[in-house]
C-alpha cells in the first residue's frame, strides 16, 4: 500500500473515531447562539402575584416533567403515578421529539439518580432566561444527583433547545386557561382556610418568599426550597391541586413545613446519628415511600406530626385523627410520640415562641425512644 493510500485510510479511521467519541460527548449549547434570537420563550404564569402565597405554573418545570413522562418506559420514573392518563395526549403530541438530545441527556441523568425533588430544585437554580442564578447557595447533594454543575448547565441549555425545537411555548400558551383555572382553585382554598396564617402561627416566624409551583395532574409533591447567599430562603413547594380540599391543604402545609424542618435537622445530625437504631424496625416501610435513610425518616415524622396539628386547627378533630391514622398505616411508627410532644409545645408558646425554640425537645423524644429500644 503506497503512502497516499495509507494517509487516506488513517484519516478515515481518525474521522470514525472522532465521530464515535462525539456520540458520548456532552453537547454544550451556548445560550448566546443566534439561533435563539427572536424566539419568544414563555415566562412563568402567576395567578395573583400580590398574594401572600403566590401560585405559578413554570414552563421550565412543565417542559421537563413532560420530557420525564416521555421517558417513562425507558427509565421507570414518573411524576404521574396515579394520573398518567391525564398526560397521555401531551406525550403523544410530542412523540416526534423522542430522539431529541435533551431527552437522551435527561434519560442518562435519571438513571444516575436525577429524579424526585432533584428535578424541580435544579430548575430553580436558574432564572427564566436560562441563566444560572448568582444569589443562591447550591445544595451539594442536588448537584451530585444532577451530575455536577457543568452537566446541569448543559441540561438547562438542552432544555432551552428542546422547548424551541418542539415549539413548547405554543403548547404552554394553549393551556393557559387550564393553568389559571387550577391555580385559582388552589388560591381560593389557601385564602379561605387561612393557610399562611396557620403556618406562621405554628412555626412562630413568617413564610419566606413562598411561591407554589403548580404541576397539573401530578401526584408527586416536593417541599423544595432554595437558600440565598444573604441568609434568607425561598420556599418553593411543587405539587398539583386536588379537588379534595383537606387533602390539598394538608399536602401544601406538609411541603411548606419542609422549609422549616429540614434546615433544623441538618444542624443537628449528631442526634439523628445517635438514634439511627430506630430506623431498622421501619426501614422496609420507609423505603417503599422513597425515604431510604433515617435522616429523611426523622424529617418526615416531624413534618407529618406538625401537619396533623395544623390540620386540626383548620378542619377539626376528625381530620386530625385521619392524618394520624393514615401515617400510622404508612409505617410512621413514632408519629404519636412526636405529636404528644408537640401538644406540649402548642400549650406553652409563652416559653417556646417558635418551633425552632422547641426543636431540641422533639429530638429528645427520639433519644428517649432509642434508649428504650
Amino acid at each position: 500500500m503506497n503512502k497516499t493510500k495509507l494517509l487516506i485510510v488513517a484519516t478515515c479511521i481518525m474521522l470514525i473515531l472522532i465521530g464515535c467519541n462525539n456520540l458520548n460527548k456532552t453537547s454544550v449549547i451556548n445560550s448566546e447562539e443566534k439561533k435563539f434570537d427572536g424566539y419568544d420563550f414563555e415566562q412563568s404564569l402567576y395567578y395573583d402575584y400580590n398574594s401572600k402565597i403566590k401560585f405559578r405554573v413554570s414552563p421550565m418545570v412543565q417542559a421537563t416533567y413532560l420530557a420525564v413522562e416521555m421517558l417513562y418506559e425507558e427509565t421507570g420514573f414518573t411524576n404521574y403515578k396515579y394520573s398518567r392518563e391525564n398526560v397521555k395526549d401531551s406525550v403523544e403530541n410530542f412523540k416526534e421529539y423522542s430522539d431529541h438530545y435533551f431527552l437522551k441527556l435527561l434519560s442518562s441523568m435519571i438513571k444516575e439518580g436525577f429524579s424526585y425533588d432533584a428535578i424541580p430544585k435544579s430548575l430553580y437554580y436558574f432564572n427564566e432566561d436560562f441563566r444560572m442564578r448568582e444569589d443562591i447557595v447550591f445544595d451539594g447533594e442536588v448537584l451530585r444527583r444532577a451530575g455536577g454543575k457543568e452537566n446541569l448547565v448543559d441540561f438547562i441549555h438542552q432544555l432551552k433547545e428542546f422547548r424551541m425545537d418542539s415549539d413548547f411555548e405554543l403548547y404552554f400558551k394553549d393551556n393557559k386557561g387550564m393553568y389559571l383555572d387550577i391555580m385559582g382553585k388552589g388560591q381560593d382554598m389557601v385564602t379561605t382556610y387561612k393557610v399562611a396564617e396557620t403556618i406562621e402561627e405554628f412555626y412562630g416566624v413568617p413564610l419566606e418568599n413562598p411561591v407554589v409551583t403548580i404541576t397539573p395532574f401530578t401526584t408527586n409533591a416536593y417541599g423544595t426550597s432554595i437558600s440565598r447567599k444573604d441568609g434568607s430562603i425561598e420556599m418553593l413547594p411543587t405539587l398539583g391541586v386536588y379537588e379534595d380540599k383537606e387533602n390539598f391543604i394538608a399536602l401544601l402545609i406538609h411541603e411548606f413545613s419542609h422549609g422549616y424542618v429540614n434546615p433544623l435537622i441538618a444542624e443537628h445530625l449528631d442526634v439523628v446519628e445517635k438514634t439511627k437504631d430506630l430506623y431498622e424496625p421501619i426501614e422496609e416501610s420507609m423505603v417503599k415511600h422513597a425515604y431510604p435513610t433515617w435522616e429523611i425518616s426523622v424529617i418526615e415524622h416531624i413534618v407529618r406530626a406538625n401537619t396533623a396539628i395544623m390540620i386540626k386547627n383548620i378542619f377539626g378533630e376528625s381530620a386530625y385523627k385521619y392524618e394520624l391514622i393514615i401515617n400510622r398505616d404508612r409505617g410512621f411508627k413514632y408519629i404519636d410520640d412526636v405529636v404528644e410532644s408537640l401538644t406540649y409545645y402548642t400549650e406553652h408558646r409563652d416559653v417556646y415562641p417558635t418551633f425552632e425554640d422547641y426543636y431540641p425537645v422533639i429530638m429528645n423524644v427520639f433519644e428517649s425512644l432509642s434508649d428504650t429500644n
